[in-house]
Formats: C-alpha cells, structure tokens, sequence
C-alpha cells in the first residue's frame, strides 16, 4: 500500500499545511535559519521529494495515524481545527528529536547553521496545545513524561556499549515516548483518561517492533559506523568465537530477529483487538503481511548463503 492510500485526504491536507505553518513561522521570525531548516527537512526526504513524504511513507512510524485512528474510534470524525494542530506539534517534535539524534550518531550532523532551528522547533512542538489546554490541565503531566522519557533513553544510548533484551525493551519504549504526547492530547481532548493506559501500551509494543525492524535492514550499515544496536550485540554474544557478525547474520542472526518479531507482531495483533480500532488493526496486518513476503523473499537465498559458508570452512 503506498503512503497515499494509507493517509486519508483530510489528514494529508493537514501535514500538508502544517508544513506551509512551519515555513511562514521560521521565514517570519528566523528568515536566515528558514532557508537552513528547510533544506535540512528536505534532505531526509528522499530524492527531493516533498518534507510530508518522509512521514507519509507507508514504513514509517505511524505517529501521525495513531491519534488520528484514536479520534476516529472515540468519536467517529474529527475535530480538524484541534487535529491541524496536532500534527503541527508532532511534526515540530519529531524534527526537533530527530535533529538531535543525528547529532549524537555523528552519521548525518546537521551544520551549525542549522542547529538554532531547534529552539524554534521545540518552542511550537509545545506552543500548539497552549490554545486546547491551560496550565494546570492533567495533559501537561503527560508531555513532561513522554518528554524526558525521550530525554533519558537518548542519553542512556549515548553510553552504551552493548544492549541486552531488557535495555532494549526500555529504550525502544522511551524512543516512541514522543509519539505518546498527541495520543494523550486526543485522550484528555475527548475526556477518555481511561485511554491513555491501553494505546500508551500499544504504541511502546509497536515502538519495539519497528526499531528491531530497522535494526534489522539497517544491520551493515550500523556495524559500519560502529552503532550499538541490540541485533548486533545478540549477534556478539551468539556467534561462534572465530565468526564474524557477517557471518553469523547470514547462518543464525536473521532468522532469529525474524522470531523475534513475529512474537511481537502477535501481541501487537492481541493489543490492537482489545482497542476496538479498525483501521489500527488493519495497519498492523498489513505490516505484517509486508513482513512475511519479505521473510519469504529472503530466507532461500539465506539458506544457499549457509550452505556454501560452511563447504568453504
């Protein structure tokens, strides 16, 4: 399915203007730091192709459906004055997140001249709620949360060296806790509290299965620029003491990551089920139809691949 067919129209129109938002915020008040920030935001999208894009790709994190299928499933529409709003915030946190994850992964830093744009992306990340929820509302306790949740784990990860289950089932967790911010803004929004416990739950899981995913396809490229990920410290500690990571990729490693998410794409099925959200558990079948197709692709190829590394040892 292709990211237009998975995003309705009326919330594409709203990413699609609440990037026109950011571009008259910085212009009007940074025009120096606009003309960086924009070309930064462009850059992660690929071959040129519009900023929404990078979001809208049907592989990305859904952090823009998810409170969006939430709103659907509590009231049946949308409220598109307070949802433009949402995205604005979502996607002035994501860049302001993302920003500084490439920084600390040193494999695509952002110049100095774009660096100021992270004020300005934090300022509206959290501006944009300021008009749906006073002060004191129990929203904020929520926000202040999710955000140095996501503060913590990007300082945990900056030190570690290798990553067991447990660390990362935390940090993953902690890595999506931005996500949770818009699914408590819909929450507080449409007085359902009790919400907040079972979809917090759900994007942690959905958290966990996507990192490994990326972890996974992403695996030569980590252990090219020396990135600590969980697949690669399961693959240090499995394979044979004379193996390299490669090696043990290709014999055992796959298969293993496979099992791993096909586990937690059956509780995310489960967990999707009790939420009483169709287009959710529609989504998820749908990743892990993807997922199946691609297993199938790759598995034969990986079995010839072992079976020629053990003739030639």
């Amino acid at each position: 399915m292709k990211g237009e067919a998975l995003y309705p129209a009326d919330l594409s129109a709203l990413i699609t203007r609440a990037y026109a938002r950011m571009r008259r915020h910085l212009r009007a008040g940074a025009p120096t730091l606009a003309g960086h920030a924009e070309a930064w935001m462009r850059s992660l999208a690929s071959d040129g192709a519009e900023p929404s894009t990078y979001f809208t790709h049907p592989k990305a994190f859904p952090m823009l459906l998810l409170p969006w299928w939430l709103e659907e499933s509590i009231a049946g529409a949308h409220d598109l004055a307070f949802h433009g709003d949402v995205v604005y915030s979502t996607l002035n946190g994501y860049y302001f997140v993302r920003m500084i994850d490439d920084l600390m992964d040193r494999e695509r830093e952002p110049g100095s001249e774009v660096l100021p744009a992270l004020i300005a992306f934090h300022t509206e990340f959290q501006r944009a709620y300021h008009r749906w929820f006073p002060a004191n509302h129990p929203f904020w306790e929520s926000f202040v949360a999710a955000s140095l949740a996501a503060a913590e784990t990007a300082s945990k990860d900056a030190g570690l060296t290798e990553i067991d289950r447990a660390q990362f089932v935390a940090t993953s967790a902690r890595k999506t806790a931005g996500a949770r911010i818009p699914i408590a803004a819909v929450c507080h929004r449409s007085q359902r509290p009790d919400l907040l416990g079972p979809w917090f739950a759900l994007v942690d899981l959905l958290g966990r299965w996507h990192q490994l995913l990326n972890d996974i396809e992403g695996w030569s490229r980590d252990l090219d620029h020396e990135r600590q990920t969980w697949f690669l410290s399961e693959g240090a500690r499995r394979k044979d003491p004379e193996a390299s990571i490669s090696e043990w990729v290709v014999a055992d490693g796959l298969a293993w990551g496979f099992g791993e998410l096909d586990r937690w794409m059956r509780e995310l099925l489960d967990a999707a089920g009790e939420l009483d959200c169709p287009p959710l558990l529609a989504y998820l079948e749908l990743r892990q139809d993807e997922f199946v197709n691609m297993r199938e692709r790759l598995m034969p190829g990986l079995a010839a691949l072992k079976d020629l590394a053990a003739a030639l040892r």
